[in-house]
């Protein structure tokens, strides 16, 4: 079963689309995701959306 978050969460990070890391973190979030495990959800989306501002504004 596919989980999504609830609708008052802020959106996922995109990730850049050249970036080892971010597509990493992005297949790991999917991971949990598809396992339903929306805390691990959160814990990818912190360090991209971290990485992301540090890497790719």
């Amino acid at each position: 079963m596919l989980y999504t978050p609830p609708s008052n969460w802020p959106a996922d990070p995109k990730p850049h689309p050249d970036c080892a890391r971010c597509r990493a973190l992005a297949q790991e979030r999917a991971d949990a995701y598809r396992r339903g495990d929306l805390s691990a959800v959160s814990d990818c989306n912190v360090p991209l959306r971290h990485h992301s501002r540090e890497r790719h504004l």
